[in-house]
Order: structure tokens, then sequence, then C-alpha cells
């Protein structure tokens, strides 16, 4: 093969050579063998042949040769294929414009995978690349059919704890609207809802980067340990250290409540419970602090009852809550 590759990078290869250089690069390895031959070639090059031999003509070789190539490859009945194997190669020999085209025509036609906890549920999902995924209840993912081939992204509304295996050559990128997680390998729970104001962040190990898409100079790496609260509306982050496992139980079927208003509350019992609610403005921001393991919702609504003056109420099936002006005098006295 590598006499191949050095008529391929003297641009002496046949049409026949080229392709079968392009089914060879289809495995990882190779292709960084590929560019470890590639380097020792351009080095071995002494100064005259650099002269008549320059980077800027050698490219400029290469993107006519793979031009010529890639309108044959269109004639085939195996056009979608080739597309994704000449896509990986264009990106090897970081032919710009050549690039830009394949990928382009690739991604008109990429399809992808959607995976939905439902309300009252959560899912285990297991990805192509082996990384571990728990979605929360009302909680939705998406991610190319071809993962883990020229990305690991995915696309997250809603609140998954992530078991990413490792792959220094491919990062996972976790897109949560107006946050977006960067990570090797690790563990860690991003919980981004897009009815919640702020999105979070919790690392149990490794670390991972944390990005906006809007903001171009905001950058954070989270370190293991910390939570990253994210406002939406002031555009601002807060870190702080916490005991992880209040953020992750919930992949085990715990719900921990830390320093919660009403209004957050009720719309993790929606989910948690599929039960829709309805509170009063007055009382939104009453604040709890509990853990949900087993227990009913009847069970939580009554200590919700004994440890702040409201009163429920189901109408239909939606429950009320509103504010007991009874229990609430009492207090005062």
């Amino acid at each position: 093969m590598q006499e191949i590759i050095t008529k391929y990078l003297e641009g002496k290869a046949s049409d026949e050579e080229q392709q079968q250089l392009l089914e060879w690069m289809r495995v990882k390895e190779n292709r960084i063998d590929f560019n470890s031959y590639k380097l020792d070639w351009k080095k071995s090059l002494n100064n005259q042949q650099m002269e008549s031999v320059s980077e800027e003509s050698w490219n400029k070789v290469q993107t006519q040769i793979l031009q010529k190539s890639f309108t044959r490859w269109q004639t085939t009945r195996k056009m979608n294929q080739f597309f994704r194997y000449a896509a990986i190669f264009f990106l090897v020999l970081s032919i710009s414009g050549v690039t830009y085209f394949i990928n382009d025509v690739f991604k008109q036609d990429e399809s992808f995978t959607t995976v939905i906890a439902e309300n009252g549920h959560i899912s285990k999902v297991e990805l192509p690349d082996g990384s571990l995924v728990w979605l929360n209840s009302g909680s939705k993912m998406s991610f190319s059919n071809n993962f883990a081939s020229y990305n690991r992204n995915i696309k997250l509304s809603g609140e998954a704890y992530f078991h990413v295996k490792r792959n220094e050559d491919l990062p996972l990128v976790v897109d949560g609207g107006e946050l977006q997680v960067k990570v090797l390998g690790t563990k860690f729970n991003v919980s981004a809802y897009p009815e919640n104001k702020k999105v979070r962040v919790v690392l149990e190990s490794g670390k991972v980067e944390l990005l906006n898409s809007e903001i171009e100079s905001f950058t954070y790496l989270l370190q293991p340990g910390e939570l990253a609260i994210f406002d939406k509306a002031k555009r601002n982050l807060v870190v702080r250290k916490v005991n992880t496992v209040k953020f992750t139980a919930w992949k085990n079927g715990i719900m921990n409540i830390y320093d919660q208003s009403l209004e957050e509350l009720v719309k993790r019992l929606e989910i948690r419970y599929n039960q829709e609610f309805k509170i009063s403005d007055e009382i939104k921001d009453l604040h709890y602090t509990f853990t949900i393991k087993n227990e009913s919702l009847d069970e939580i609504i009554q200590l919700m009852e004994g440890i702040t003056p409201i009163k429920v109420i189901q109408k239909n099936n939606i429950i009320e809550i509103e504010l007991d002006k009874t229990k609430q005098r009492s207090a005062e006295k």
C-alpha cells in the first residue's frame, strides 16, 4: 500500500489505485498510518523538489485528482457509501473546498435516531460507541445514524446522565440548547429542560468543557464534584462544589429535592408522576428540601402540606395548589 500512497502523493495514482486507497482508508488505523507516511514523505523531499512541488501546488494537484474521482463516484450505485468515505478522505488531506462540498451533500441525506423517555419512566440507552446514557422522565435525545464515524454529537432536551467511553479523536458533545458540553470520556449529568430558566451540569469524574455557540469567548473547564448553573436569560455561569449524588441519584429512581422553589418542584413532579399541576403566584417561591424514593404522589403532597402553608385541591385531571391562609396565620403567631 505504501507504493500506492507514494504514487498518490506524487499525483501519479490511477483511478483504480485511488479507489483502492480509499477503501483501505475506511479503517481508522490506516488513516493514522496514511497521515504518518504523508508527513515522512513531505520531509524526505529535498530543497530542489520542494521548489517544484510547493505546498500550494501540491494541494492543488490533490484537489484536482479528488474532484475527478468524485465525479466518477457519483455515477456508481453505491454513491452514498462513497460520499461517506470521501468525506473522511478529504478531511485527512485538509482540502477545505472539497471537504465542504462533500460534507454538505452528505448532511442532506443524514438521518437521526431519537430516543424519548416518557413521563414517569427512565430509559437507559447504549450508544454505538459503547457509551451509556440514562434519560430522565420527559426527556429526549437525538444523534446521527453515523454516530462515532465522524462525530459524537448529541442533542438533548431534558435531563440525562452520561457515562462516556473515551475517544481522544472524537470528543462527545452534548448540545443542551444554550449550553454545550464537550468531553472525551467521563461521567456527568446535564439538565436542560426547555421550559426551565437554567441549564445545570454536574461532573462526577473526568473533565468537561462548557461552551456556548452564541458567545465565542465563553468557555469553562468543569472539575469533578462541581455543579455549573447557566442562566439562560442573564447569560452567566455560576459554579460551586456539591455532593454529586444529590444530582445523579434520579437514574436509580431517587429524586433529591434541594432548596427548590415550588414552581421548580411541580415541574419535576409533573415529569416524575405524569400529573399536571396548577399553582397560584403567591406561593410559587416557597422552597422545599426532601428526598423521593418510592413514595406515591399522595404521600409527597401530604409531606408538602405538612411543611408549608398550602392546600391541595383535585379538579378533574389537574392538581391545584393554593395558599392556606389558616395555616399561614397559625405559623405567624
